[in-house]
């Protein structure tokens, strides 16, 4: 297990080459590449941890942190935005909707886009403002809609009011903030800083992108933080918020993780059932020190209940996943891991099934290789339960691809 004072970033996780011997692999899923990154003017790249925007005809949306306009400020490109076009047959093109040209007054995107029902995209980075993208030709326009960024890679969600939130609070260990539209622009309201007491025990540092219920409450994982008396004092929570109806949010650490059983440093985001149970995974501790899936229950009195669904035991089949876990009409779950047997972070995507003794059965869906792309980021899925998500690198040109699975 690591201390709790290691930190474990992206550039560390595309560090990764452990020695590992292959292992026997995949379910009969199918995999297909729709895109190679060149890094050139398509982008290169994709997002860590991001997963793809999707519009209600199923093209889908995303970034990359290179490729795009090469200038002195960026040697390797300052990023692009990206469209995926679904066709017939099959057939996928895609396009670049925007070009970064300035890393001073655009910055470089770093974390996910979110989509409206109106088209538009809305993006932020920590070192450039947060903008909206609206349609146009031949490329979309970039507006700045509020001059601060994120604080970290945790990107934006919209409600359905069209309120963006994100990680832009005030506080130096990070925060959940909102921005509502009106007439003279963009209003920002700071809902919740974290460690606000001493030691963090609410939390520190959140990594993923937030999610809703069905019933408007938002959550959010924290990497660092949730001091534990069980345990360490610095891995990691899972939180809710509950919105009051007067503007104000109830914030509820849910689960504080002791680098145990229970796992430790979680870098994905929760995903909430219908029935209002959240999903998600840590990159250090459980059962088998390599990270697991875990499931968080309601139960009495605001607590919940941290049930693990499957330890990673062996490098082989995957190890420290992260990123957000789908699910699909059958109730099956679906996430990303590293798997270093490639000689690099390559990592697979996959399946996790419920048996009738409660148990979950885990399979392989797919194994990266390096040409068919090296590190995975996080998944969307369409309303066939097509899954679809980038690798940061790897693929023909090194520097990641678009890719499709049919489970």
């Amino acid at each position: 297990m690591k201390p709790s004072s290691f930190v474990l970033t992206a550039a560390a996780l595309l560090s990764l080459a452990l020695a590992v011997t292959p292992s026997a692999a995949a379910t009969g899923s199918k995999f297909k590449i729709l895109h190679n990154f060149t890094g050139g003017s398509d982008g290169g790249g994709p997002v860590l941890f991001a997963a793809l925007a999707m519009d209600k005809n199923g093209n889908l949306f995303g970034a990359t942190a290179a490729g795009g306009y090469y200038e002195q400020d960026c040697p390797y490109g300052c990023g692009a935005v990206f469209e995926m076009v679904r066709g017939t047959g099959g057939r996928w093109k895609e396009s670049v909707l925007f070009e970064l040209t300035d890393p001073t007054t655009q910055g470089y995107i770093d974390s996910p886009l979110a989509l409206d029902s109106q088209g538009d995209l809305y993006g932020c980075n920590d070192r450039g403002p947060m903008f909206e993208l609206t349609a146009g030709s031949p490329q979309w326009t970039f507006n700045p809609i509020w001059p601060g960024g994120c604080v970290g890679p945790v990107g934006l969600i919209l409600d359905s009011l069209g309120d963006l939130y994100g990680e832009f609070g005030k506080g130096s260990t990070g925060g959940v903030s909102e921005l509502t539209p009106s007439s003279n622009g963009w209003a920002y309201e700071n809902l919740y800083e974290f460690c606000q007491q001493r030691g963090c025990p609410d939390g520190d540092d959140p990594e993923a992108p937030f999610s809703w219920d069905s019933k408007g409450n938002l959550y959010g994982t924290t990497y660092f933080g949730g001091y534990s008396r069980d345990g360490c004092s610095n891995c990691g929570v899972a939180f809710q918020m509950t919105p009051n109806g007067d503007g104000t949010w109830t914030y509820l650490v849910m689960h504080r993780f002791t680098a145990h059983n229970d796992g430790a440093y979680p870098l994905g985001s929760l995903t909430v059932d219908s029935a209002g149970n959240a999903y998600g995974t840590t990159t250090h501790a459980g059962p088998y020190d390599n990270g697991n899936v875990f499931k968080l229950t309601p139960a009495k009195e605001g607590q919940w209940k941290l049930t693990v669904l499957y330890g990673f035991p062996n490098e082989n089949n995957g190890t420290t996943p992260g990123s957000n876990l789908v699910f699909d009409k059958a109730g099956n779950l679906y996430g990303v891991a590293g798997a270093p047997a490639c000689g690099g972070a390559c990592g697979v995507v996959f399946k996790l099934s419920p048996q009738k003794n409660g148990k979950w059965n885990y399979s392989v869906l797919h194994r990266f290789s390096m040409t068919d792309g090296d590190f995975p980021n996080g998944l969307t899925m369409d309303s066939q339960g097509h899954l679809y998500g980038t690798t940061t690198h790897g693929g023909k040109y090194g520097h990641g691809v678009v890719f499709e699975i049919t489970p």
